[in-house]
C-alpha cells in the first residue's frame, strides 16, 4: 500500500487540529501497519486524511519525485526531497503519515516568506494555537516543539541543500520559545529583526520565563514569581499590555505591582501597549527607550530604516490609527488641540 505523507500547509492544519483538541502527539503514532488490516483505497484514505486535518480543500501530499505523484481527487502533490526518517514522520494508520513540525517548517520555507515562517515557528514553540473559532482568534495549548529542535533539523536540511531550509534557518534566528499569543509573536518579530529591515534590532530575549522575587518583596506585593513577556540578559524586561487582557482596574494594578517588583530587583521594565504599535511616533519612542535600557549605542535611524520600520509596523499591526496619524500631521499635538 502506497503511503500518503501529509506535508506543507496540510501538515500545519493537522498539527493545529491536534493542539486544539488537546491530543498528545506521540499517542497518535500508530506504529507499523497492523497485519490483516483491510486495505483502503486511495480516495478513502485521502478523505480520512482531509478529515483529520479539518480540510475542505486539497490535501498536500509529499512525494520524492514527479514520477511518484498520486493521481486522486483532492490531492495536491508536492515534490520535496528533504531528509526523511522514522523520527520525521508520525504514522496515523492505514498508510497515512504526517510530517513532524521540524520537517514541515522546512517545507513551508519554500512557500512562505521569512516573517510568515517565523510566525508559524513561534506558534509551534509557543503556548497558543491559532483557532478562528476561539475568542481573539487563538486558544491555549502546550508547546509542540522547541526552537532548538526546529533549528537542528533546519540546519541539517540546509547542509543537504534541501529546498526551504535556508529560509527556515534564517527565520528561526528571529524566534524564541514561549510566546503566549499571536500579538506577542508579532512584537517579538519586530524586536528581533534588524534595523535595516524595519525592526528594533534587539534579539536575545527570552519569553515568559519565571523571575523569582526575594522573600521580603514577595510578601509585600503578594506574589513570589513574575513572568515578564520579554527579558534580556542585562536585566531589561518588556511587558506587552494588550487592550484585551490588561484593561480592567485590577489588571492595571497587578501590572503596576509587577513593574515595582522589577525595579526593586534592579530590572528596567519597558512597557508596550497595543497603542504603541498603532503609532509610528510611539514605536520610535519605544525603540529609543529600549536601546537606552539595553545600552545600545547607535546612530539615529536613516530615512531608509524609518521607511522600513513603517512598512513592518503596518504589516504586523495594521494601518496607523487615525489619532496617531493626525497627531503626526499636527507636529505631534493631539487632534483638536
Amino acid at each position: 500500500m502506497k503511503e500518503l505523507r501529509i506535508g506543507f500547509e496540510s501538515a500545519l492544519a493537522f498539527w493545529r487540529a491536534v493542539r486544539r483538541a488537546g491530543a498528545e502527539p506521540e499517542a497518535m503514532d500508530q506504529g507499523e501497519r497492523v497485519f490483516g488490516a483491510r486495505d483502503r483505497g486511495i480516495a478513502e484514505r485521502v478523505g480520512s486524511a482531509r478529515a483529520l486535518c479539518g480540510l475542505e480543500g486539497s490535501l498536500d501530499i509529499v512525494v520524492p519525485s514527479a514520477s511518484d505523484r498520486i493521481n486522486s481527487e483532492h490531492v495536491r502533490n508536492r515534490v520535496w526531497r528533504g531528509p526523511v526518517s522514522e523520527r520525521t514522520l508520525v504514522r496515523l494508520g492505514n498508510g497515512v503519515e504526517v510530517f513532524r513540525p521540524a520537517a514541515m517548517l522546512v517545507q513551508l520555507g519554500s512557500v512562505l516568506d521569512e516573517i510568515d515562517l517565523a510566525e508559524v515557528a513561534y506558534e509551534l514553540a509557543g503556548t497558543y494555537v491559532v483557532n478562528p473559532d476561539a475568542d481573539h482568534g487563538f486558544g491555549e495549548a502546550p508547546a509542540l516543539v522547541t526552537v532548538s529542535e526546529l533549528r537542528a533539523y533546519a540546519s541539517a536540511a540546509k547542509a543537504l541543500g534541501t529546498r526551504g531550509a535556508a529560509r527556515a534557518v534564517s527565520a528561526l534566528e528571529l524566534v524564541a520559545d514561549g510566546s503566549n499569543s499571536p500579538r506577542e509573536t508579532d512584537v517579538a518579530i519586530l524586536l528581533s529583526l534588524g534595523r535595516a529591515r524595519g525592526g528594533a534590532g534587539a534579539p536575545g530575549f527570552r519569553m515568559n520565563v519565571n523571575v523569582h522575587l526575594p522573600e521580603g518583596l514577595a510578601s509585600v506585593i503578594g506574589q513570589r514569581i513574575v513572568r515578564p513577556d520579554f527579558s534580556w540578559p542585562n536585566g531589561t524586561v518588556g511587558e506587552y499590555d494588550s487592550d484585551e487582557f490588561h484593561r480592567t482596574p485590577q489588571a492595571r494594578a497587578r501590572d503596576e505591582r509587577k513593574r515595582r517588583a522589577y525595579q526593586s530587583v534592579g530590572m528596567d521594565c519597558i512597557t508596550m501597549t497595543a497603542a504603541t504599535f498603532q503609532s509610528n511616533a510611539e514605536l520610535d519612542l519605544l525603540i529609543s527607550d529600549l536601546e537606552g535600557s539595553l545600552g545600545l549605542r547607535r546612530n539615529p535611524p536613516n530615512a531608509r530604516m524609518l521607511a522600513a520600520r513603517r512598512q513592518l509596523r503596518e504589516r504586523l499591526f495594521g494601518t496607523e490609527s487615525t489619532d496617531a496619524a493626525l497627531a503626526a500631521l499636527n507636529g505631534g499635538a493631539p487632534s483638536g488641540a
